[in-house]
This record gives C-alpha cells, sequence and structure tokens, in this order.
C-alpha cells in the first residue's frame, strides 16, 4: 500500500512501512524503515535530518543553516555538496565537475511496475508502484526513483532511471539501485562468502566507523561475495535484508557515519564502468530487493516467498523438480554410448527421473584443452547422433538433459581459428587463461545469433528437457571489438545485458526446458539468472560437511526449489572424506536433489538406499522444495533444519551430528513452532546401514530391522520439553536407535500433525 499525506510517502507491507518526506528545500528525506505504521500522528518529530551547526560541516545555505547535506538521511545522495558518504550517482559533465543537488519536482502512483530492464521481478494487481523524480537545481539531469512494494512478502524494490536532458554526452560513473540511511549505528552486518567449493558461507560482524564494502570485480555476482546480505540491530534484533536482480559486477556499501548514522547502498560495481549517455539517453539500473523483518528466519522467508512467486516464472513456477542422475564424477571425459547406456537402465532401475549427459558429447571435445564453442554432436561418442541416443534414454522412461558453455571458448577451437575476434581479450597483450578457455563477447550481436542457432539446433533435435548451463571462468582482459560499446567501461554491463537476451530467446522458444545455471558451481547465484533459469548448481563441491554451510548460507535468502543439490561418490572427489550414502542424502534432499557418481558400480546395500531415497524423497517434494525453511539454534555441535509445508501439515527435519561427543547426553528433539492442543505423529526416516560400518557390532545395532521410530506426542510436549532421542532396548538383544550417530551422522525426522 502506498498513500501521500501531506509532504509524507508511506510505503507499506503487511509487516513494516517505509516513509521519506519532502523537505521545504525540495530535498528527499528518508524518515524510518521498520515495524508498520498506521498512525501517523507525530511523524513530524521523527526524523533527525536537522542538527547544530558543529564544527566545519557545512550547511545547505544561508537561509537553512541547520540542514547538513552530511547528516541528511537521503534517498538518492549525490556528491559535491557536502554530503561526504558513499554517494550513489556520479556523472561527469564533460568538463571534470561532478557536484549535483537532486530535488523533488514530482511524483505519480500507479498499478503494477515498469519492467523496462530485461531481468526483473514480474508484476500482478496487487502490485503498486510510487515513482518519485529528482532533479538537478542546475543542470537538466532527471533521476527517477522507483518504489515498489509487494505487500504480503513484506518486500519492496528500489530502482534508478537517469536522464540526460542536456544538450551533449555525459558520462556515467556509477549508478547505484538503491541507497537508504538509518539514523542509527548499532548494526552488524551478515554477509555471505567464499570462493569455489565454498561458496556463501554466513559471517557476521559489527558495523564500525568508515566504510565496509561487499563486491564482485569477477563479471559474473561471484561465490567470493554474494549481493545477498543482512544488517541487524544489537539492541532491538531487527533486520533489515537486501538483494539485488543481477548478475555482473556488483556493490553493496555499508557506509557508518561520525554521526551515528549508517548508509547502505547497492547496485552495479563502479568499479571498471563507466556509461556514455548521450543527449535523451536515460540508464535503466537493475532492481534492488529489500525486506524488513524481526528475525533473520522471517527476512529469508520473505525473500524466499517473493522468489518463487515474482522471480522464478513460466512453466516451472511451483513445479516439482524431478530426480536426476548425472554422468560427469561416473565418466568425466571417458564418454561412451554404451557406458552411458548402462548408467541410465540402473537409474531407470532405482527410480530416477532424468538423465542429464554432461561435458564432453560435442566436436573435438575428449579433454577441457580443446573443442568449446564447437557445438555440434561427436559422431565419435555417439555414431548414431545425439537424436538417437536421446530417444533411447526417453524410451527407459527418463527425461533427457545435456550440458552446455556457450559463454566459453577454446583457443584449441574450429570457432576460434574463425573468429578469433569474438574472444574477449586485448589486441597485442598475451589474455590471461583460465582453464584453458577464453570469455565470448556475449556484447555482440553475431555471437549471439550463432550461439541461439547452433543450441536451438541441438535442443530442438535432441528433444532435450533440461540444460545444465555453465561458465566456468571469470572476465579479464576487458576490450571489445563490438560498435555496441562506447567505451570499454561498457563491456562488463553489455555483456550482462547480452546473456539476458541469449538466455530470454532461448526459454521463449523452449518454454519445457528445465534450465539450470552454473557458474564452476555458484559464482553466478543471483536473482537475474533465476529470472530465466528456475534452478542454480549450488556448489561443485558435494561433500557432506561442507554442503551443510554452503546450503544453510545460500537458504538465508534463496528458495529450496532453485537449489542444485547432489549425492556423490564416497570419498568425495573434493575432499576426500569418507560418508554414508543414507547421510549425504539426508543434506542433500533440502533443495532439488540430484545423484553424480556411477550407480553401477554401487554395492547393492548402497543401490537399495538409493532406491528408498529417492521413493521418500518423492514422497516429501513438496517440503523439500517449497515448503517454509528455517535452521534451528543448537546446543550441540550439530545442525538441525526444518521444512513446513505452507499449510503447516507436514514437516520434514533433518539433524546432523557435525562431531559425536562422549557426554552421555540424549539428544532432545524439541519443535517450539509447533502448535499446542493439536497432537503429532513422529517417524523417522528408515534408513539402510551396511554391515561394515558397525563391523561385529552390526547385527546388534541391525539399523535396516529395528531403527523406525513412529509415535504420537502432544505439541506441549513437543514445543516444551521436547522428546530424548537415543538407543531403546527393544527386545532380543537389539537397540532402536532413534539419533543421528557418529561424525556427519544424520537422521531425518517426519513430523505430521495428526
Amino acid at each position: 500500500m502506498i498513500r501521500k499525506e501531506k509532504n509524507y510517502f508511506i510505503i507499506s507491507t503487511e509487516r513494516s512501512s517505509y516513509i521519506f518526506r519532502v523537505l521545504e528545500t525540495g530535498h528527499i528525506d528518508h524518515v524510518m524503515y521498520g515495524a508498520r505504521i498506521d498512525d501517523t500522528e507525530g511523524l513530524d518529530y521523527v526524523s533527525e535530518s536537522f542538527d547544530l551547526n558543529i564544527g566545519t560541516v557545512p550547511y545547505y545555505d544561508e537561509e537553512h543553516p541547520h540542514l547538513f547535506p552530511d547528516r541528511i538521511l537521503s534517498e538518492y545522495p549525490v556528491p559535491g555538496s557536502g554530503d561526504t558518504r558513499e554517494c550513489a550517482l556520479e556523472l561527469d559533465y564533460g568538463n571534470g565537475t561532478e557536484t549535483m543537488t537532486l530535488l523533488f519536482r514530482d511524483y505519480r502512483i500507479y498499478k503494477g511496475k515498469d519492467n523496462s530492464f530485461p531481468a526483473h521481478a514480474e508484476c500482478d494487481e496487487e502490485t503498486e508502484t510510487l515513482e518519485v523524480r529528482l532533479s538537478d537545481e542546475v543542470l537538466p539531469i532527471t533521476v527517477v526513483i522507483n518504489y515498489t512494494v509487494y505487500e504480503k512478502e513484506d518486500v519492496i524494490l528500489r530502482s534508478a532511471r537517469i536522464i540526460n536532458g542536456t544538450d551533449h554526452c555525459v558520462r556515467l560513473k556509477r549508478a547505484a539501485s538503491l541507497s537508504i540511511d538509518f539514523p542509527y549505528d548499532d548494526f552488524d552486518l551478515i554477509s555471505f562468502d567464499g570462493a569455489w567449493a565454498r561458496e556463501r558461507n554466513e559471517h557476521r560482524r559489527h558495523l564500525l566507523p568508515g566504510i565496509t564494502v561487499l563486491d564482485s570485480k569477477l563479471g559474473t555476482s561471484s561465490n567470493e561475495h554474494s549481493p545477498l546480505a543482512y544488517i541487524v540491530r544489537r539492541t532491538t534484533g531487527e533486520v533489515y535484508g537486501f538483494n539485488l536482480i543481477y548478475s555482473g559486477n556488483h556493490m553493496e556499501a555499508f557506509d557508518v557515519s561520525p554521526f551515528g548514522k549508517t548508509r547502505v547502498t547497492t547496485g552495479i560495481n563502479p568499479f571498471m564502468f563507466e556509461w556514455m549517455l548521450e543527449s535523451g539517453e536515460s540508464f535503466q539500473t537493475p532492481e534492488a530487493v529489500i525486506t524488513y523483518a524481526g528475525s533473520l528466519d522471517d527476512a529469508a522467508l520473505s525473500f524466499h516467498h517473493f522468489i518463487n512467486r515474482y522471480i522464478v516464472r513460466g512453466e516451472w513456477q511451483y513445479r516439482e523438480r524431478p530426480v536426476l542422475i548425472n554422468n560427469w564424477e561416473a565418466t568425466y571425459f571417458a564418454l561412451s554410448e554404451e557406458k552411458l547406456l548402462a548408467l541410465a537402465d540402473k537409474a531407470a532401475e532405482l527410480g530416477f527421473e532424468l538423465f542429464v549427459l554432461d561435458d564432453g558429447w560435442f566436436g573435438d571435445r575428449r579433454n577441457d584443452t580443446k573443442g568449446l564453442g564447437d557445438w555440434t554432436v561427436s559422431h565419435e561418442v555417439f555414431p548414431n547422433g545425439l537424436e538417437a541416443f536421446s530417444e533411447k534414454i526417453h524410451e527407459r522412461g527418463l527425461k533427457f538433459g545435456i550440458w552446455v558453455e556457450p559463454e566459453m571458448v577454446n583457443p584449441d577451437s574450429d570457432l576460434f581459428r574463425t573468429h578469433p575476434e569474438w574472444a574477449i581479450m586485448i589486441p597485442g597483450r598475451k589474455p590471461a587463461i583460465s582453464r584453458h578457455q577464453l570469455v565470448l563477447d556475449m556484447s555482440r550481436p553475431d555471437v549471439r545469433e550463432y550461439l541461439y542457432t547452433s543450441l536451438e539446433k541441438v535442443f530442438s533435435a535432441a528433444s532435450v528437457d533440461y540444460v545444465k548451463w555453465d561458465m566456468n571462468r571469470t572476465i579479464t582482459d576487458c576490450f571489445s571489438s563490438s560498435s555496441e560499446c562506447r567505451g570499454n567501461g561498457e563491456l562488463m554491463h553489455r555483456y550482462i545485458l547480452g546473456i539476458y537476451d541469449l538466455m530470454g530467446r532461448l526459454v521463449k522458444r523452449f518454454p519445457s526446458v528445465l534450465f539450470e545455471s552454473c557458474a564452476s558451481g555458484g559464482n553466478r547465484y543471483d536473482l537475474g539468472m533465476l529470472c530465466f533459469m528456475p534452478q542454480t548448481w549450488t556448489s561443485d563441491n558435494t561433500d557432506l560437511y561442507h554442503r551443510l554451510w554452503i546450503q544453510e548460507g545460500t537458504l538465508r535468502g534463496f528458495p529450496q526449489s532453485t537449489m542444485g543439490a547432489h549425492v556423490s561418490a564416497s570419498p568425495g572427489h573434493q575432499s576426500l572424506r569418507c560418508s554414508l550414502i543414507e547421510s549425504r542424502f539426508d543434506v542433500a534432499a533440502f533443495g532439488t536433489l540430484g545423484y553424480e557418481l556411477d550407480l553401477t558400480k554401487l554395492s547393492e546395500t548402497d543401490q537399495k538406499a538409493v532406491k528408498g531415497e529417492i521413493e521418500f524423497y518423492k514422497r516429501y517434494r513438496k517440503v523439500f522444495q517449497y515448503g517454509d525453511f528455517r535452521p534451528l539454534p543448537s546446543e550441540n555441535d550439530e545442525s538441525i533444519w526444518w521444512s513446513v509445508t505452507l499449510e503447516g501439515t507436514t514437516i520434514a527435519m533433518e539433524m546432523v551430528k557435525r562431531n559425536m561427543p562422549n557426554t552421555g547426553r540424549c539428544d532432545r528433539l524439541r519443535l517450539p513452532f509447533l502448535k499446542k492442543g493439536r497432537m503429532y505423529r513422529i517417524r523417522n526416516r528408515r534408513i539402510i546401514m551396511p554391515r561394515e560400518f558397525f563391523g561385529d557390532h552390526w547385527q546388534s545395532w541391525n539399523r535396516e530391522e529395528n531403527e523406525k521410530m513412529d509415535i504420537r506426542v502432544a505439541g506441549d510436549i513437543i514445543t516444551t520439553c521436547g522428546i530424548a532421542l537415543g538407543p531403546q532396548f527393544a527386545g532380543n538383544g537389539f537397540f532402536k536407535e532413534t539419533r543421528p550417530i557418529g561424525d556427519n551422522g544424520t537422521r531425518m525426522y517426519v513430523i505430521e500433525e495428526i
């Protein structure tokens, strides 16, 4: 809901209000963002933008000696007139000056939203937008700030459009999507950082005076610093969440001033960015997403609901994802049709739904040094063509998927030999190489047309049901020979616009195909990609212990339905850690489930386990992919996750024991979020424990026959006391074991309201 009262603009969701006002000078002054306010009596006494004249701080003018640019809570700050904090906009007018003063001109409120940026949130009849027009007091430069409210999801979108009204070209050096000032400085910052194989690990720190920056300069949204971030007030526990619908270089700046205020800015990274804005042209920023909640879990769920409803779209919105088998770690490049069909036969037998053919199916691609860019089927691997192979997969009752890496090219490829100018590299300078490959210049229409034509031919001929779209290096040596780029500062952004153009065309052509994005794992896990591809490969690291941190960090901002999670071999190919296949499944189940190992080499016990895992996952797939996810705090060295259906009647819960303590204490299953006065049935997932795990003690701890728990518990008991988990004597020398045991041991529980 958006309304204007006198000089105030009030934007409200179900649980929050965002308020700013127009000062008599024309400046936009942020008033508050927090819990919902309906009665605005006394609102004039909230703002802190006016203050005493202290020391050398400049004030606006002689008529307003108590209005300090460095103190004002600005909605879109600009440089040069006394505000020395992080700014949202930088323009070079051509004479080296950048000073601006943006003042209010007019506004409008309308249903829906402007979808001019290619990666954007969808809207419906309930969506409402406030458009505020500001302009410089001297130059004809206009900034249009958009506020779009999603009331039920407690989410607000912010974006800006910069319009050049001068009669000459100006150079845009910075254009943030969002800037918001808080009149407090008692914040903790929660960020999600890492690198390859350890993406989006959660970190928490105090924000101290000065500027803290999270950013990407990789050409992707980055596995080093996600655009997802939260700030938490230490005094009240209130949480503010931020994300960006963009897939390229970004920057989140958290600027704590000497005067007790905190500014948050997010948008395209100004590093190596410039945009030549001709007379009459405009520049549209990506949309920033913000939310307010009383807890981190509630803020994350607001993001989940918003993403599932307004970011993911098309035929796969709210559609349950299939269980897949990917051949990569089973075969790597040692492909043969015979080996692949044997893997498919076993997959069909065990209940899989989708077979994914990974790298090595095209051109001269027998290893990772050559062939990228040559998107023609290898008849060495598939003598009868990919169409015939796909038909055999479909005959086995499986959908057929394929891996591609369209944005890359090997120097040893027919494509590079024919079009070296299509690769991003600087003439006369030796380019940096990563994984034996270069990046194609996606700002070029001819590159995009070649890729569209090549991929469309493969996807249609082979009746493809699923595409894994990979990107295995970052962008360096920025130079483009494209006529589209008016200077190399435009390349990084035009690259992303080109990717959106290509993906948009392919998704429109193949609306039934399930696209999964990947960038060496999670190097481009962002809302922009999810606008075109409804799920993302979370990480190349499938080790169950590492995945606890990777997946929990990911789920702090992205729903389970978007998160690809696989069960791989033991020892793990990335960590060499040994673990039970049942435990690896328990972790991978909280996402879109897949397996990436050689099913034909599994023991009979593990095959039986996999078959049971898939049956269990299919039964509760809706809970795992679309339930409300929350991690529970734990006293011990363990992770506890739970996901509950939106109806609140079925809950899947997992407990992972990272290190098995020797305390003699039982674990306790206590679920404070259940309802008192209700009755619940609690069962644990029946698992199959291989004999070698217990050795000589296997018979007395025969989990296959005696581990099942099926009890009725009152909501008053489970919410207040909890139930003890541990070994329970079952007679005849056998025990029921209802807790996770062993290092990295796991157990899955299903709680259903009776």
